[in-house]
């Protein structure tokens, strides 16, 4: 199926070709989380007057920390709340629902591409800059592995910094100023959406995309795990100071 995810601050759009909605855990999913009653060969089940609770496991590629939730219903077996929980018993992730339209009608542009873009409201005005004052480095890094080189490249428009880190797993880290487009931009992108710290990353099996506050970061290698390389990517959450 194609899956298309927006960028109105830039004016920009990926598409690729995934089935990443149905292959994992989606809280928010109702076909998912029936996915994860039926996968589960061990699912638990309590029940009271009020509620029925049901507990499965939960399939996160990309935060293992997430092992199992609790999915509640009301008597009429409607979902009412589920809570995905660490090995701790811990709730990470909470979702209520107040109401659920099982047969909900959508306008003939409700999915248009232009529609979206033009009626997303935009919390956060993306200035154009045009040099990186601040190189953001990673707080996490693979044992053994260090930064080897540091280049900063010109572009017509805006600046790029190249790290290189060597080691054990080496890997390419390139940051780059991110300009708003005049006209909209479709980017045929390869990779699973990824939901890294403050926004959706795109992973394949070598490299680690993704945009953030006016900013276009890239990783790139051959020897760190899909794991390692969003370990690396969530740990860039400081943002540089730009001019």
């Amino acid at each position: 199926m194609c899956v298309i995810v927006l960028t109105p601050s830039l004016n920009k759009s990926f598409k690729f070709e995934s089935e990443w909605p149905y292959k994992n855990s989606q809280i928010y999913l109702l076909q998912s989380l029936l996915n994860d009653i039926n996968n589960d060969k061990d699912i638990e089940f309590e029940s009271n007057n009020e509620k029925y609770k049901i507990t499965t496991t939960v399939d996160y590629p990309n935060n293992r920390a997430l092992v199992k939730q609790n999915i509640y219903l009301d008597t009429k077996l409607n979902v009412k709340e589920v809570q995905v929980l660490n090995n701790e018993d811990v709730a990470e992730i909470k979702m209520t629902f107040e109401t659920i339209d099982q047969n909900p009608s959508f306008n003939d542009d409700y999915f248009s591409l232009k529609q979206n873009m033009e009626t997303t409201i935009i919390d956060e005005e993306v200035n154009e800059v045009l040099e990186i004052d601040d190189t953001v480095f990673p707080m996490y890094l693979p044992e053994n592995t260090s930064l080897e080189d540091q280049n900063t490249i010109q572009l017509d428009k805006g600046e790029r910094v190249i790290l290189t880190f060597a080691g054990e797993k080496p890997f390419v880290l390139i940051e780059e100023t991110a300009s708003k487009e005049e006209e909209l931009e479709i980017i045929p992108t390869i990779g699973e959406p990824t939901i890294l710290t403050d926004t959706i990353g795109f992973v394949s099996e070598n490299s680690v995309s993704w945009i953030s506050k006016g900013m276009q970061f890239y990783i790139a290698s051959e020897e760190l795990s899909k794991d390692e390389m969003i370990s690396v990517a969530k740990s860039i959450s400081s943002i540089p100071v730009m001019k």
